[in-house]
């Protein structure tokens, strides 16, 4: 019984990391998001407009990744698990495991084992989220 226990401690432990990772990333895609449409109206449609947001969103993506690095990172050091398959620096591999799964790609070169692949499935969920903002904003300008 106490090994369920600390079972579900550590699920919760971990769902606590991935929300704070959730709240970062979506607060700073809003942000940023809101940021380029503001920015952009200024251009007028055209090409310069779609760069500046493809390029907007492209950094956001990252950041949101960084997020994500950071819970990995964190969850880690808590003794949640960790990955799988890495060779270069762990900050690196983390980063790059984190890119794929906020594209939801998952190549799986990079396996999360325990209570990390909890927090990397959210993290697929949540990238799935900001691409669809991300693509609302886009169809947007390209309509006007």
């Amino acid at each position: 019984m106490p090994e369920l226990s600390q079972q579900f401690m550590a699920i919760l432990i971990q769902l606590s990391i991935a929300l704070l990772a959730i709240t970062a990333s979506a607060i700073s895609h809003y942000r940023i998001l809101q940021y380029l449409t503001k920015f952009i109206a200024r251009l007028r449609n055209g090409a310069r407009g779609l760069i500046v947001l493809f390029c907007g969103i492209t950094a956001s993506q990252l950041l949101a990744a960084l997020w994500f690095t950071f819970a990995f990172k964190v969850s880690i050091a808590m003794g949640l698990g960790n990955v799988n398959g890495g060779s270069l620096n762990q900050f690196i591999e983390l980063f790059y495991f984190s890119l794929i799964n906020l594209t939801t790609l998952g190549l799986g070169q990079i396996e999360a084992t325990s209570h990390l692949r909890f927090l990397a499935g959210i993290e697929a969920m949540t990238g799935f989220l900001l691409v669809s903002c991300s693509a609302s904003v886009l169809i947007k300008y390209m309509k006007h």
